[in-house]
Order: C-alpha cells, then structure tokens, then sequence
C-alpha cells in the first residue's frame, strides 16, 4: 500500500475504533482488531518506530474508552478485555517491527550484493568528504582496498589542478544539490588520470535528515578514447572531402579551360594547315600546272623535255610535302608497327631537325601494348620533343622506354633550360598555355601518371607511368635495345 494511504487510512481506524470502543456496549476486546489493523498497516510507511506509535495511541484511546465507556460489562471483565486486547496489540507491533527489520535486513543484503558485484565505483560520503563506504568495483577502478579509503579523504582521487570539480564536489557533498550526473576525471593509486561518469545523489536518514551522498562512479575511459577516434576520423573525413572537392573543383576548371584552348588549338592547326596547303601545295600545284601547260603548248623537244623535268621534280616535292604533312598529324609507323618504331623514327627525325645529341633506350617491349598507351606515349613525347625545340636550347636528348612485371615506363630527359612548374602550371590553369594541362589530361585518360621534374638552369624530367592489366603483365620481354646518334 502507499504509505501516504497508510498514513491517512491509520488515524481514522483508531478513532473508528475508539468510539466503537465508547458507544457501544461490547468492550473494547471486539473491537480491538481495529487498532491490530492499523498497526498492520505501519508496514507501509517508512518509520521504523511507526508500529509502536500506533500501539501506544491504541492504548492511550483503550484506557480512554474504558473511563468514558457506559458501564454495561462488569468492571473486572472489562478490564481483563482491555488488558488483553492491549497486550494483543504491542504483540502486533512487535511482530510487525520484527518482520520490517527482517524485510530491511533482506533488501540490505540483496543491496550489499548488488554494490558489491557491481562493475561501477559505488561509495558513500559524509557531508566532511570523507569516504564511510567502499565496494568492490571501487577497489577495481582505483586501486584502493575499502581500508585504505574508508575515513579518507574524497579528494584523494580527485587530481590536484581539478579545484572546479573540488568546489563543485564539496558543495553537493554538503547538500547544496540533488542528484547530478557528469563527467569528469579521477585518480587511480598509481596516479593515472582517467576518465569517469560521476552520479551524485544525497543520503538521508529515517527522519528525513541530510548524512551524506551515495557516489556511482563508471569508467569511460574506452568510450572516450571511442569518442577521439570517431571525432578524429570525421574530421580526416572531412579534411578528405574537401580536398577531394578542391581536386574536383582544379579539375573542372582545368578542364573548362583545357576544352577552350584545344578548341583555340584546333583553330590554330586549322589555319596553319590551310597555310601549309596553300603556300606549299598550292604553290607546287601551280607551277606543276603551268609546266604541265607548256608541255602541251611547247613545240620544241627540248623545251617539253626540260618542263617534263621540272614537273616531275615538283611532283616529288609534293609528294613530300604531303606526306611530311601526314606524318605530323599521325605516322603511320604508330599503327602498322608500334610505339618502339614511331617512337625511333620521331625522334631521329628531331635530332636531325635540331642538332641533338640524342639516345634512345628500350628495353623489355617484346610485342605491342595496349593501343591508348601507345597514343598516349607518343603524342606526349612529341609536344615535348616539340617544346624542347621551342624553348629549351638544349644539346643532348635521353629518352628511355621500359616494360616491366606492372607498368610501362617512359622518361624524356633534355639539358635545357628547365623551366619553373608551379608556375608553368598556374599559367597553364589560368589558360595561358595548354600543353602542360594536355599532357597531363592525355595520360590520365589512358590510366596512367605524369611527374615532371624542372629546375631553371638544369634541364626538364619527364617520367610517364602506365599500369598494365595481368594479361599484359604476362607477355614475354624482349631485350635491352641502345640506340644513340
């Protein structure tokens, strides 16, 4: 029952039961079951001494009824009832404060088992701060035996510099708070900080008085290494995402100003193309036409002759022309026979242009690769050939071609100028140039890398990198093949 219920239902059965015991005629041994009653229901409220007030108030209103009760019942039988009707209520109480004690006796071992198995620190404090219980999971978590703490200090698992987490804890200890929970960090005996959730909450004695606080103190030491972890990888996390999207950003806008200058370069190809054809071919045409014009005008043989002479020159000049202007838009020499060869003769043909000094190495190119890779090596090996002469002044050209187990290498290395790349590349991202970003953007599309090493002064490094598909990796190698002129 409730014991504010039992706290009100109890007073009135005692004075049902008084004036019962006043007015009608049967003596107070009938209705003495009130007055049991309302000492059984003491059970309910929390007062240890709560039966035998209730027996005294009983008896108090027993010898009361007795002098304001009508004389009906024989003197001496009326007070043998009483007699034995009070001794049948303090018997009650008795009883019942037994079984309180021995339900309390109970709950408090089924509770002292409970602190003691327990994982978490479960301690009590005097409002002094000083430590009057200590259970097992406290003696796990710091260190301490119960009789090393108890009549201790508080503060001895508190560290030193914590005065926030002192003051904070002295006033609640003294009753300033009600319950509170919060995290915070403790000392073990061996003095290492660690990490704990405090739960505070008072203690008060069977009157109601303020005597201390009941401490539950937990080890969070993994969840807030759990909880570093997780904040340090979101903000890797987040670190990442942003630099993926500042790539992505760099990327779209190079490739925004890729797509505008390659249509520049086209444009500019086109014309010099119809430049070449017309200035060029055009011109040879021509003059072919008008040889071929006074051969059929022309009346003495040695004029035909030498017109006819002077026509098949030209036609051989053009067919040089043209077939120079074929080779510089894609040599067949790719196709029909592979980089090793394109590459060989490209090369050849620049140092003889140029004046270089020039050495090829090959090695391990036993049959072709893949087609894009093909591309994607010569078409970066002529824009830098094609820069070299531009730009860089230089003597000697080494170029060098290498398959192994994974990958396909290319290095093309002059002893130029150099040139400085991060500004080469600002100019290139702000759209000044375009054959760095090409580059750069052909070899990616084919699934490879591009590193390129320059320094003013000493020359220009570049080492193109391509992975090879296991089935690729499994072709035989041929030999190391040296070429230099």
């Amino acid at each position: 029952m409730n014991s504010n219920y039992a706290r009100a239902l109890i007073p009135l059965i005692l004075a049902a039961t008084f004036l019962l015991d006043v007015f009608m005629p049967w003596g107070y041994a009938v209705w003495v079951v009130g007055d049991v009653f309302g000492v059984l229901l003491t059970l309910g409220i929390e007062w240890p001494i709560a039966p035998y007030i209730v027996a005294a108030t009983g008896t108090v209103l027993a010898y009361m009824g007795h002098i304001l009760s009508p004389p009906v019942i024989a003197v001496d039988i009326a007070g043998f009832n009483r007699v034995v009707g009070i001794a049948l209520l303090w018997i009650t109480a008795g009883l019942v404060a037994r079984a309180r004690r021995a339900k309390l006796d109970d709950a408090t071992r089924r509770l002292g088992a409970i602190v003691e198995s327990s994982s978490d620190a479960i301690l009590s404090v005097t409002p002094d701060g000083f430590v009057t219980t200590w259970n097992g999971g406290a003696e796990r978590i710091f260190g301490y035996t119960a009789g090393e703490m108890i009549g201790r200090s508080i503060l001895t698992i508190i560290p030193a510099h914590l005065h926030r987490d002192k003051a904070r804890l002295l006033a609640t200890v003294r009753g300033a708070h009600d319950i509170q929970s919060y995290d915070a960090v403790r000392l073990t005996k061996d003095d290492r900080c660690i990490d704990v959730s405090v739960t505070l909450s008072p203690l008060k004695d069977s009157v109601g008085q303020f005597v201390g606080v009941s401490k539950v103190i937990r080890d969070i030491s993994d969840r807030k290494k759990a909880e570093v972890l997780l904040r340090q990888a979101h903000e890797a996390l987040e670190m990442r995402v942003q630099e993926r999207t500042a790539e992505l950003s760099a990327a779209n806008h190079s490739l925004r100003i890729l797509s505008s200058r390659l249509m520049q370069v086209q444009e500019e190809e086109r014309s010099r193309l119809a430049r070449d054809l017309h200035d060029e071919v055009g011109q040879l045409l021509t003059a072919l036409k008008i040889d071929l014009q006074d051969i059929r005008h022309g009346e003495a043989e040695k004029a035909r002759f030498g017109s006819l002479s002077d026509s098949l020159e030209l036609v051989d000049r053009l067919l040089t022309q043209v077939r120079s202007l074929a080779l510089d838009l894609r040599p067949s020499l790719l196709d029909d026979l592979g980089l090793v060869s394109a590459l060989r003769w490209y090369a050849n043909r620049q140092a003889a242009r140029n004046g270089w000094t020039l050495s090829l190495l090959v090695e391990g190119m036993a049959g072709r690769v893949p087609v894009p890779i093909e591309v994607a090596c010569f078409r970066v090996a002529q824009e830098a050939l094609t820069n070299v002469a531009k730009y860089a002044r230089a003597k000697t050209i080494d170029l060098a071609l290498r398959r192994q187990d994974e990958e396909v290498t290319l290095i093309i290395q002059d002893d130029g100028v150099g040139f400085d790349v991060p500004s080469a590349r600002r100019r290139a991202q702000g759209g000044q140039s375009v054959g760095l970003l090409g580059m750069e953007e052909r070899v990616r599309l084919a699934g490879g890398s591009l590193v390129i090493s320059s320094t003013p002064g000493e020359g220009t490094r570049l080492e193109l990198c391509f992975p090879l598909t296991e089935q690729e990796q499994a072709k035989p190698h041929a030999a190391v093949e040296v070429m230099s002129s």
